[in-house]
């Protein structure tokens, strides 16, 4: 059966598992079925737009949280964002182009309704979250099934890297083009380097899902929270840190490098007695990355013995993160989009082209499944909804802040974990689609905080 066959069948799974368990009331499984979601973008398909497993699952979450979040939840955080949504719809139908759409759902008078239902359900997260989250049994579970889901999503990827190393083919990547791909790779020095992607559908969609729990896991380490064992939990570390790496995302290399400088520095009233211990990890991190930089590069395609004997990881690394975005700056669709903004239609800075229009405004290409993405998320927000997405998205950092500095008091490790977690989407948004983790560590960070509050409130009395 050919792998798209399958991963349609695979979204139907989803689907189906969705709704089985709101049905059922078995709520601790939907968020594992929502967390798992995430990294498993492999199974995609069609249907008027393209359809990936954690949106079929969005449908069974959302109706939980109209139906049951105003009885758990009662945040108001979310309000302005609800009404940003309706504000840029009604932009995007004002000012819609008099242009055809590629597909029904992809045009111009329903790509609006689409964007709509993505935007609304990432922030419906919340309520849901809070709402099965809601006691400490219930939080520290939930970091352990974070733990363990990322480290399956991780553990696909090292065996598609060792697919790599034994020249075997893996599964195709099916593009937003309508094509399929045997592998993903890039030249560098009349060398191919194949990048993994495991079962996350695109390299840069594995490396967005894992970078969080690198940082969250590298934080646990620190404050000695081991996820089953001291020993188990570095070797994780390490192994999710040279996936991570040999997806050579530029956006999430360059993510990853700014988290190392600005988590410690937000948290180093927990990292700063800890210096020696963060040394030695990032030590062991790079030893064991640069011991593996060789082997895999020697087993990439190659045009020319002399060239691969030359090619350096360094070299890889600086090419496929900042000199890449050197290199591609004036070309890439985000510049594109920027200069058209700032300089052609600089009355759509305030609230944007509206959800999903940018597409219709901008002089980009469009293709048989719909419209051509801009990769960041930061510029997409922009497009989509203006400056005044930018000051809600900033009213949100400045929240999970708040929540940083009030667990100063309590040195809550799951709650600086989610926070974290948070903050990392932030990074990951950069230069990728980082959204859901935004939404799903506010959540995590909301509920944690809530069940702080209320187990001191206890034991108070």
């Amino acid at each position: 059966m050919p792998f798209e066959q399958i991963s349609k069948l695979g979204l139907w799974v989803f689907l189906f598992l969705g709704f089985y368990f709101y049905q059922k009331n078995k709520f601790y499984s939907l968020f594992v079925l929502l967390l798992i979601s995430f990294g498993l973008n492999a199974f995609t398909a069609l249907a008027g737009t393209l359809w990936f497993p954690y949106k079929v699952v969005m449908f069974a979450t959302s109706l939980f949280a109209f139906k049951y979040s105003n009885k758990y939840n009662k945040s108001t955080i979310l309000k302005p964002y609800y009404l940003l949504i309706v504000l840029s719809s009604t932009v995007a139908w004002i000012a819609t182009p008099n242009v055809p759409g590629v597909t029904f759902l992809q045009g111009p008078m329903m790509r609006p309704v689409v964007q709509a239902y993505t935007y609304v359900t990432m922030a419906l997260m919340v309520p849901f979250i809070t709402s099965v989250i809601n006691s400490e049994h219930r939080l520290s579970w939930s970091l352990k099934a974070y733990f363990f889901l990322s480290e399956f999503i991780i553990a696909v990827g090292l065996i598609h890297f060792v697919f790599i190393l034994l020249g075997l083919p893996f599964l195709p990547i099916l593009r937003p083009g309508g094509e399929a791909s045997e592998f993903a790779a890039f030249g560098l020095q009349g060398t191919v380097v194949n990048r993994i992607y495991g079962l996350s559908g695109e390299p840069k969609t594995l490396a967005t899902f894992i970078l969080p729990y690198i940082f969250i896991s590298f934080y646990n380490y620190i404050e000695g929270n081991y996820n089953k064992g001291r020993i188990f939990h570095i070797t994780a570390l390490v192994v999710s840190f040279i996936v991570m790496v040999y997806t050579f995302s530029s956006a999430i290399l360059i993510s990853a490098g700014i988290g190392l400088i600005i988590i410690p520095y937000l948290f180093r009233h927990r990292f700063g007695s800890k210096i020696l211990q963060y040394t030695v990890i990032i030590s062991i991190v790079g030893y064991v990355f640069m011991q593996s930089g060789d082997s895999f590069t020697a087993h990439s395609k190659t045009t020319s013995i002399e060239n691969k004997e030359s090619l350096s990881m360094m070299d890889v690394l600086y090419e496929r993160s900042f000199g890449r975005v050197e290199k591609e700056s004036e070309e890439r669709y985000e510049s594109v989009a920027l200069d058209y903004m700032y300089n052609v239609a600089p009355e759509f800075l305030l609230t944007g082209f509206g959800l999903g229009m940018y597409n219709y405004h901008l002089p980009l290409p469009k293709h048989g499944r719909g419209v051509e993405p801009i990769d960041s998320g930061w510029v997409v927000i922009l497009m989509d909804l203006g400056l005044l997405g930018f000051l809600f998205f900033f009213s949100i950092y400045n929240y999970i802040n708040k929540l940083k500095n009030d667990n100063k008091f309590y040195n809550n490790i799951i709650l600086n974990s989610y926070l974290i977690g948070g903050i990392v989407g932030f990074l990951t948004h950069i230069g990728n689609n980082g959204l859901y983790q935004i939404f799903l560590f506010l959540g995590l960070s909301m509920a944690a905080y809530n069940v702080i509050i209320v187990s001191q409130s206890k034991n108070g009395a």
